[in-house]
């Protein structure tokens, strides 16, 4: 008698093919009525199952679905759900092997920026479910000798996502948030294939509400410094490479007021104050 692991991974090949590709003993093993009957069991629950993960990737990557319009939208989910089956009984955790996928696709020549996108929008997924960004201790920062303040080691929220790309993904999603008549003007204007200006892309939430912001590059210097564990006049150091205007006020404001900065630290141990 074939062991509970056994059955389920018999139970689920068949759920994630049809009765074209071919099911085995051991499948029709677990039926008493004639295979015709059970495979048309079979396909009430595997049109179930693969609506399930065709729309959680439609709700994960929303924007993705727009540009490739409804049908070519699924030839992919169901080109992706052949290969990458939900591992997961939480639907919010499957797609995040899609952009690695549409890297290896055809669909990454003709469309060379999807790839990058899907991150994006994963990047967004992930920062929407993640834990609320602890509030910057302003407080306990004023309190902190001035000549000690470029020693400090900044936390950047766990939730934060700094992508950086050739395209440009942050105008491509933003015209994608307004309406459908904003939206086709917008994109109108965006060379989608022009990577003359890199894009760096901050994913932050706030007040409930995950977005996608466009960096300098100087501030992506400033970000990438603190995210590798630089100190604050490290970081300010690489900004200023990159820009010698780089203001480290009104950056350090700006990040705090985004919550992507939720505290800071004295030393290497990470001692939170």
């Amino acid at each position: 008698m074939p062991s509970l692991p056994e059955v389920q991974a018999v139970f689920g090949g068949a759920l994630r093919n049809d009765a074209t590709s071919g099911h085995t003993p051991a499948l029709w093993a677990l039926f008493t009525e004639p295979e015709a009957l059970a495979e048309r069991r079979l396909a009430a629950y595997r049109r179930n199952v693969i609506g399930n993960w065709r729309s959680a990737l439609a709700s994960s990557y929303p924007v993705l679905a727009q540009l490739l319009g409804a049908q070519r939208f699924r030839q992919l989910a169901d080109q992706y759900i052949a290969g990458y089956p939900s591992r997961s009984g939480d639907l919010n955790d499957y797609g995040g092997e899609l952009a690695a996928w549409l890297e290896a696709s055809s669909l990454s020549s003709e469309r060379p920026y999807l790839p990058d996108m899907a991150r994006l929008e994963w990047a967004l997924l992930v920062a929407y479910g993640a834990v609320d960004a602890a509030v910057f201790d302003l407080a306990a920062l004023a309190e902190i000798p001035s000549a000690l303040q470029p020693n400090l080691r900044l936390h950047i929220w766990a939730g934060a996502a700094f992508i950086e790309s050739p395209w440009p993904l942050v105008d491509i999603w933003q015209a994608h948030q307004l309406t459908e008549d904003e939206r086709d003007s917008a994109l109108a204007a965006i060379d989608a294939l022009s990577h003359s200006a890199p894009c760096r892309a901050l994913v932050v939430r706030s007040e409930g509400r995950v977005s996608a912001l466009a960096l300098t590059a100087s501030e992506a210097a400033f970000l990438r410094a603190l995210q590798s564990g630089q100190t604050l006049a490290e970081a300010i150091t690489a900004a200023l490479s990159e820009d010698p205007a780089f203001n480290p006020g009104a950056t350090l404001q700006a990040f705090i007021v985004q919550r992507t900065l939720t505290g800071f630290s004295m030393n290497e141990t990470d001692h939170r104050l």
